[in-house]
């Protein structure tokens, strides 16, 4: 019924171009399950990602924030469709889309703690250059996110 992960797969950067998007989206989408998560990956197309799961009806929150996390950052300059403040708000709306028979899943947002951000901040700096490196490289499709990881952790030590 509640399914805890850091972070959701969603639209890759490019994904309007390449079509890949994690089946995390679409199976929140025929899955009645709530997520809680630190948000969506930081190397993926947040604004895509959240439009992509409006369209397949999944409840999106923020929990005790306005604008939708990025996994290693408190902001992602996306905001949250929804925020929830309580554990009891958020009972309250997986209760509704079960009653409402949706078949959809809920994700619950709740950032990374501030006194961890500043790492994130690097973390977020080594992705972007290694999604850079990706494309000039010509680096595509499934060896995508193996190549940002290897580079993530050589650009910030590991």
């Amino acid at each position: 019924d509640v399914f805890v992960t850091g972070g959701i797969g969603g639209v890759h950067r490019g994904g309007e171009r390449t079509m890949d998007v994690s089946a995390d989206i679409s199976e929140l989408g025929r899955t009645d399950v709530a997520v809680v998560c630190a948000g969506a990956k930081s190397i993926l197309d947040i604004p895509r990602t959240l439009e992509v799961m409006e369209t397949h009806g999944v409840a999106v929150c923020g929990y005790t924030c306005d604008e939708f996390p990025a996994f290693f950052t408190r902001k992602s300059g996306c905001k949250c469709p929804q925020r929830v403040d309580t554990p009891e708000a958020a009972a309250q709306i997986v209760k509704a889309t079960l009653d409402a028979r949706l078949g959809s899943g809920c994700v619950f947002a709740v950032p990374i703690p501030s006194e961890h951000e500043a790492v994130g901040e690097e973390i977020e700096r080594a992705t972007t250059t290694a999604l850079e490196e990706a494309e000039a490289r010509g680096v595509a499709g499934r060896d995508v996110t193996p190549f940002i990881l290897k580079r993530v952790a050589e650009l910030t030590g590991g």
